[in-house]
């Protein structure tokens, strides 16, 4: 049998020509299939970084029909958030840490311009928003992002006036004090909002909103940072402030329109999701950021598989290109192979040697090309690919990687495909007759 192995591997050495051929079929077929999976787990890692760590969190929680009432009645699927709420879900293992978001809709005022637009107004608060979703302030464009520690709520405070006039001509300089309402309150707003309001940075507009006892409530507030996910999908009107002063102005305490939950890296956020249910009311939802994707998950499906197909494709040419060159080189050794069975070797044998000759080719073509993708993919990682998506003004970094697993697959599956593919012609061989074979031209 060894004997037979340094044959088959002293044989890929002589027919060089034919060898290389195939050696490096499968090469281009294992680096492009290598190259392109590390590519997409890269692009599909950085959807769920933006996903997970900027938008919205691991785990999310809200009332029953929250979609559907969001924007018709943002008041009536409030679920509760106090202290006692933080420490049931921070005592959930696997839980990080939660921060509580509140939601209205509302109409945003510019005062230079007097443009006037419906927006989506996002509450958050800074202590513990950042901690959930730590690379929000990657989003920021420009300015600065919300300090909750610098809002102020407004309070009155004396100003000077002139008092009402007594005549025309007459001239007075007697004052009276009346009130002003003196406070600090930060917005920030998407690019497109921006440029609709032909705002800038450190403008005074006008938030316009219903409490929840449906009263009119006006709020005024700086334009401190314009904030682009740079993620597909993302709500273009949507702006945010902070949330203990949206809390007071729509006249809500203890409760909020979702909750934000990061768990520990290597945590399964569907076991943690399945605890978490076990401890919450019927009545509230706990989504996982899979299901919060929406339109970007059924992305990430396609992409799989489309790069399934792909991959079958490439194979597919890899095996036809083996086949093709295996029977050619059948051709040429039809006399070694009548002289082999001359010298006693059995048709077993001529299979056996053609298939070791083409497991050969397959794990040095398979290699190669698995080493020069696998290197090309560790610097790209890191030094970071660096592009922007279409529509998006923020670039985003790729950090290509892949996994051992599906190395070991293409491997495997390269290896498969050479011994596959040469069994055919193999099997023709061995059913050559000797005298036959050996008075072959």
């Amino acid at each position: 049998m060894f004997d037979l192995i340094k044959v088959a591997i002293r044989n890929v050495g002589r027919n060089t020509r034919r060898a290389l051929i195939t050696i490096i079929t499968v090469f281009i077929g294992v680096f492009v299939v290598v190259g392109i999976r590390g590519l997409l787990d890269g692009l599909q890692n950085e959807i769920k970084s933006g996903l997970t760590r900027k938008m919205h969190g691991d785990i999310q929680i809200h009332r029953l029909g929250y979609e559907d009432a969001l924007e018709a009645n943002p008041y009536k699927i409030l679920i509760p958030y106090t202290v006692e709420t933080t420490d049931l879900l921070k005592d959930t293992d696997g839980v990080v840490e939660v921060t509580p978001r509140l939601k209205v809709m509302a109409l945003l005022n510019h005062q230079k311009s007097q443009s006037t637009t419906p927006v989506i107004i996002n509450s958050f608060s800074s202590q513990t928003e950042f901690q959930v979703v730590p690379r929000f302030k990657d989003s920021l464009l420009k300015g600065k992002m919300i300090d909750s520690s610098l809002e102020k709520e407004a309070l009155s405070v004396a100003d000077d006036d002139l008092s009402e006039a007594t005549g025309l001509d007459e001239k007075t300089t007697e004052t009276k004090n009346h009130p002003k309402a003196v406070g600090n309150h930060q917005l920030m707003v998407t690019p497109s909002l921006m440029r609709g309001l032909n705002a800038e940075i450190g403008d005074e507009v006008v938030i316009l909103l219903q409490d929840k006892d449906n009263m009119q409530q006006a709020l005024v507030a700086t334009l401190v940072g314009v904030v682009d996910f740079a993620m597909p999908g993302a709500q273009a009107r949507m702006a945010w402030m902070d949330f203990n002063t949206l809390q007071r102005t729509a006249g809500i305490q203890g409760q909020a329109s979702e909750i934000a939950i990061r768990i520990k890296e290597n945590a399964d956020s569907e076991i943690v999701r399945a605890k978490l249910k076990e401890k919450l009311d019927p009545n509230l939802t706990v989504q996982t950021w899979i299901e919060l994707a929406g339109i970007l998950r059924d992305s990430l499906n396609l992409q799989n598989v489309i790069f399934n197909l792909v991959m079958f494709i490439v194979f597919s040419i890899v095996i036809s290109a083996i086949v093709n060159t295996s029977l050619m080189t059948v051709m040429e050794r039809t006399r070694e192979i009548g002289t082999l069975m001359a010298l006693g070797y059995r048709r077993f044998h001529i299979t056996l040697q053609f298939l070791i000759e083409s497991a050969v080719i397959g794990l040095i073509g398979g290699m190669t090309g698995m080493i020069l993708a696998v290197s090309i993919l560790l610097f790209l990682n890191k030094h970071g690919l660096t592009f922007a998506l279409p529509g998006q003004t923020i670039t985003t970094v790729l950090y290509p990687t892949i996994t051992i697993a599906f190395l070991l697959k293409v491997f495997f599956l390269a290896l498969f495909s050479a011994l596959g593919a040469s069994f055919v012609p193999a099997y023709r061989a061995s059913k050559m007759k000797p005298v036959q074979a050996l008075t072959s031209n």
